[in-house]
């Protein structure tokens, strides 16, 4: 590495743009993406600050991250990473290096960068992790690998990037996650664009462990218009007056549903679950007609599962 010091600018982060797994995964690196608040990290002689997106202050972090500058004996580093979320032990997960003593890294080669920011010693900090990067990984191993560590999501890296601050670059590629579960079948809305007797959306629940089926959302992508009217006919036949959803149950569209009693078990993929439990882009793939939510073997507990890389 040959490198000089030169005049110190203000960086922002470098920001992943959406993708697909590229065919020749040769020269691609790949990491997990973490729940918190993206900052890059800068350290010196006066301490610790955040910077976050467009140069901006990032958001306040846990006091207890405010010792890494001493940790680290007031070297003068800038590195980039993850301020851990509230509801976890205090770190900042670094995976990036962009400044070693006044020494800018910006135009190294990614796997340049990653092998100077594993030689610094971050561990002589409690509360700084190094995020793991990983090579040679095919669709199956990326897909377990993201199951094991309940990522949101994975980034993959060309080995040759440089940093480009500020910027999205399909140097980095960020690859969303299906994730799918079993869900009970409450009721249905009719297609609004095909026969009133074809199935617009099925709305879902899940039982908690006190046998109350709570509303998780509604399904209406996914089928094919044989499978729409199959299903309308299937469901008229368990149709009740009674809506089998407790507490926040369909409101606003789903309102106008036809109910029906809660014997059907749907298999759905979806991308993630929002803030207030609804699962977010979910796409049917079909009935299970080999589990019976009666069955207390099966507990009907909302069971999650990764299927496999988003296209």
């Amino acid at each position: 590495m040959t490198t000089r010091p030169r005049p110190e600018r203000t960086l922002s982060p470098m920001t992943a743009v959406a993708g697909r797994l590229p065919v020749n995964q040769r020269g691609w690196a790949w990491e997990l993406k973490q729940a918190g608040v993206r900052a890059l990290a800068v350290l010196d002689e006066h301490g610790l600050r955040w910077q976050g997106r467009d140069s901006a202050p990032a958001p306040g972090s846990h006091p207890a991250l405010a010792r890494m500058a001493d940790d680290l004996g007031g070297r003068k580093l800038v590195l980039d990473g993850v301020i851990s979320p509230p509801r976890d032990k205090p770190s900042y997960r670094a995976f990036d290096v962009l400044r070693i003593d006044g020494h800018d890294l910006t135009a190294e080669p990614y796997a340049v960068r990653r092998k100077l920011l594993r030689s610094l010693g971050l561990s002589r900090s409690p509360v700084i992790e190094i995020l793991p990067s990983h090579r040679g990984l095919g669709p199956a191993q990326l897909a377990q690998l993201a199951r094991q560590h309940d990522a949101a999501g994975i980034v993959g890296k060309h080995l040759a990037s440089p940093y480009r601050p500020g910027q999205a670059s399909q140097d980095w590629i960020e690859l969303d996650l299906l994730r799918g579960c079993e869900a009970v079948i409450g009721g249905w809305q009719p297609s609004q664009d095909h026969e009133p007797d074809h199935v617009g959306a099925v709305l879902l629940g899940v039982y908690t462990q006190a046998r109350q089926l709570v509303y998780i959302g509604r399904v209406h992508s996914g089928f094919t218009d044989a499978s729409r009217r199959a299903l309308a006919s299937v469901l008229e036949e368990l149709a009740t007056d009674s809506c089998p959803f407790t507490g926040r149950g369909p409101t606003g569209r789903d309102r106008n549903a036809r109910w029906v009693r809660p014997t059907l078990i749907a298999d759905v993929n979806y991308r993630a679950i929002t803030a207030d439990g609804r699962l977010r882009q979910p796409t049917w793939r079909g009935l299970r007609t080999d589990i019976d939510p009666r069955d207390q073997a099966w507990s009907g507990s909302l069971r999650l599962r990764l299927t496999h890389l988003a296209d």
